[in-house]
């Protein structure tokens, strides 16, 4: 088993995905004995595919995997999870809007936690994403009365035998796998901490979620994933209610 696995989802990210990989590669990577470096194609239709195993011919400790079809964030994600091999798994994103050096603060607390969670300390990418995640500070209130500052910070620190028992708990096709975790995280008995990370504006490509009535749709969609999951999570508890009534 690997000590590390740093994982990340790509999808069009040729204008600066070399950069992206190298810096996590030469800041985090090759800094932890073990580590590796998992990258998720997720069927881009440029050329971040050829670039990344470009990379990969060079960098022993990364990994490349492709999606069979294109099929978002949070599936790429959650293949890349379930496909990595480090006794600590580490999500973050191929865009550059986090720094490398953020980490370290993360990775010093794991001895006392199983999810260490950054929290931004302000979004860099416009007021309507800081406006959303607010929606979603709010969603989730409503749903699990629970205030959670930043559940799709990516930028995350797990636990693996932490993680395992929820990952399983998540559907397949989730578009919001790591807003699950951060919230299933807190319902059970694993240590959480939260560290506050800096956040930049994307300094290349182009953001893939773009306008209103697509941000209307995927509003939809997390709500409807999210009341689901707490469906799931009460008959789960309701289950394992009955298998402790003694007869």
């Amino acid at each position: 088993m690997a000590t590390l696995s740093v994982v990340m989802p790509a999808y069009n990210e040729a204008a600066h995905i070399e950069r992206s990989v190298s810096e996590w590669h030469d800041g985090v990577v090759a800094a932890v004995p073990g580590a590796e470096l998992v990258v998720v194609d997720d069927c881009s239709t440029d050329d971040t595919g050829a670039r990344l195993a470009a990379l990969a011919e060079r960098l022993p400790a990364l990994r490349v995997l492709r999606t069979p079809r294109n099929a978002g964030h949070g599936p790429a994600l959650r293949l890349a999870l379930e496909q990595c091999a480090g006794e600590w798994v580490f999500q973050t994103d191929s865009d550059r809007q986090h720094a490398p050096d953020d980490f370290w603060a993360l990775w010093e607390r794991r001895d006392a936690a199983d999810f260490v969670f950054g929290v931004r300390d302000a979004r860099a990418d416009g007021a309507f994403r800081a406006l959303v995640s607010g929606v979603l500070r709010l969603v989730n209130l409503a749903v699990w009365q629970r205030w959670v500052r930043d559940a799709n910070c990516p930028f995350k620190l797990m636990r693996r035998r932490a993680l395992e028992p929820i990952l399983v708990r998540i559907p397949r096709d989730a578009f919001i796998p790591m807003v699950m975790i951060a919230i299933l995280a807190r319902r059970g008995d694993a240590r959480v901490r939260e560290v506050r990370v800096r956040h930049f504006a994307r300094r290349a490509g182009h953001q893939s979620l773009a306008g209103l009535l697509t941000w209307a749709r995927i509003g939809r969609r997390c709500v409807r994933e999210l009341l689901a999951l707490r469906a799931a999570e009460r008959r789960r508890a309701a289950k394992s209610d009955r298998s402790h009534v003694v007869l």
